[in-house]
């Protein structure tokens, strides 16, 4: 089986080549990375990995941000020049963790007739800026919000079987084509998502909000959107909005809003991880019930939007087709 994992990237440098890491370690064998206008030293970390012969680069200088575009094209490529099997389409602040076994395991025990696996988003939260990598700092995740403004709302990306047809729309959170019937209640994976890591990274990636507007769907997700509107009231010090002091920390710890989680520390610094023990189990599943019940909501319009056309379609075929009258 091969693995090939897709990437955009725009000034990642503080995580990019942990993420990279982390993964061509655990089971990607080929990564290929769209970088878009990245001016912090991300492009040479990537070029880098290129000459080591296990990414392929595409550079993108297009003042618009075309995110569905772009992941479409290099899942495509993924199938169609570089052999591979399964394809995970990923941003650079998630590290993609499988519950048991290996992402390889997981997906070759999938049934053949499903063709898209979920993985579900752990959130970790921006601590006190000490200087300190940021998976250092970084190890305290938060239950998950259901509002959709919030940067640490409920939420899913997939793996999906390779495809020259694929369409992979905005996000990342589906994967569309003929053979990717979705396994929809089954999360073999986590995502540990780190999100907002410092208050440069953090004006950086929501100050670039015009590049979501300029592109060909010009609506900004929810969450990028109530950020980016709270920069320009509350720049100077947005951080200490997200920011988790040690106050914060100890009630959030006390309410089971926060919870203590090294994973990622530990197996960047190569320590070997614990299994999951029971009270993350029943952690975790709450969150995938929370995740399903804001996901019903969030799909049933578009599903209702699929019936009324397939209604209309055969509405048109009742209508067009020819009467049949006696002799």
């Amino acid at each position: 089986m091969k693995l090939v994992m897709t990437l955009v990237v725009r000034d990642e440098a503080d995580i990019v080549e942990q993420q990279l890491h982390y993964h061509l370690e655990r089971g990607v064998d080929f990564v290929i990375a769209t970088d878009h206008r990245s001016g912090d030293g991300t492009t040479e970390i990537l070029r880098r990995h290129e000459r080591e012969g296990h990414l392929r680069l595409i550079r993108e200088n297009d003042a618009r941000f075309r995110q569905s575009e772009w992941v479409t094209r290099m899942a495509r490529l993924a199938a169609t020049d570089h052999g591979a099997d399964w394809v995970l389409n990923s941003d650079a602040d998630e590290f993609w963790w499988p519950r048991e076994g290996t992402l390889k395991e997981i997906l070759t025990v999938t049934p053949p007739r499903f063709g898209v696996v979920r993985g579900l988003w752990r959130n970790f939260v921006l601590r006190p800026d000490d200087e300190r990598p940021f998976y250092e700092r970084m190890t305290i995740r938060r239950a998950p919000d259901v509002d959709p403004a919030s940067p640490y709302h409920a939420q899913v990306k997939v793996l999906h079987r390779a495809s020259p047809e694929v369409v992979v729309p905005r996000g990342n959170h589906d994967a569309l084509g003929r053979g990717l019937a979705l396994i929809r209640e089954w999360f073999p994976v986590e995502i540990l998502h780190f999100p907002i890591r410092s208050g440069a990274q953090l004006r950086r990636k929501f100050g670039a909000a015009e590049a979501y507007r300029a592109g060909p769907d010009s609506r900004l997700p929810r969450h990028t959107a109530a950020v980016a509107a709270r920069l320009d009231t509350e720049e100077e010090d947005l951080e200490s909005g997200f920011a988790v002091d040690d106050e914060a920390l100890e009630h959030g710890l006390v309410a089971g809003e926060l919870s203590l989680d090294t994973r990622l520390r530990d197996a960047l610094q190569g320590q070997k991880a614990l299994p999951p023990a029971l009270a993350d189990d029943a952690c975790y599943a709450a969150e995938i019930d929370l995740l399903l019940g804001t996901d019903s909501a969030r799909r049933l319009p578009g599903r209702v939007r699929l019936l009324e056309r397939r209604l209309e379609a055969l509405e048109r075929r009742r209508r067009a087709r020819p009467r049949l009258t006696g002799s």
